[in-house]
């Protein structure tokens, strides 16, 4: 609960990250971001706890204008060890972003289709909605934090953004996010919870 309140703190004072934890408040038409990153979280299920590979993920974000962007998201998680017969998650999300605040601080709002799949599991879609703000802590640094809640997905992200370039940005966050009622390739039905140090880099083309 006390790490609920202070994301929601800190997008009430931020009030743009994108979801994908890149910020980027020019949603002009044409506008393209990419947000690659890496990490290794802890994997839970309701059963137990394995070790996660790292990994990278990314996300693609294309401004189409009047403070809308589209945003693909992908990551695929490995455990150490199988979680019930299965060696990896896959997810992906499907996002509308509407930048509502472009300020000295931002904020945006998301909404979309989830869609996550266990190794040798059936594919499970569900929507998602949530809000991303980020605020100027230090010169070339923002905070960032995101918030997301769906049937099939809900978690958040808070971290720092620096500013290496005008095109390039360095990120460093914590996220933990629960991927919902998963059925893995033995049949069994469960939450998992991915959560741990994310890093990475988003590049404007």
């Amino acid at each position: 609960m006390k790490k609920v309140l202070l994301v929601l703190c800190m997008l009430l004072f931020a009030t743009s990250a994108v979801c994908s934890a890149s910020p980027m408040p020019e949603f002009s038409l044409g506008q393209i971001a990419l947000d690659v990153n890496m990490g290794a979280p802890n994997l839970s299920t309701n059963h137990g706890k394995v070790d996660g590979d790292s990994h990278v993920g990314y996300s693609l974000t294309v401004g189409v204008g009047l403070g809308y962007a589209g945003q693909y998201t992908y990551n695929k998680f490995k455990a150490d060890s199988p979680l019930h017969g299965s060696g990896s998650i896959k997810s992906q999300q499907f996002y509308l972003v509407n930048n509502i605040v472009d300020t000295i601080a931002n904020v945006s709002l998301f909404g979309g289709l989830s869609q996550t799949q266990a190794d040798g599991g059936p594919k499970r879609s569900g929507l998602v909605v949530g809000i991303a703000g980020s605020v100027p802590v230090a010169p070339k640094t923002k905070a960032y934090g995101v918030l997301s809640a769906g049937n099939r997905l809900s978690g958040y992200e808070v971290g720092l953004s620096y500013k290496m370039t005008d095109n390039a940005n360095f990120n460093l966050g914590y996220r933990d996010t629960k991927y919902k009622n998963i059925t893995f390739s033995d049949d069994t039905k469960s939450d998992v919870t991915a959560k741990g140090l994310v890093g990475g880099f988003t590049l404007k083309i």
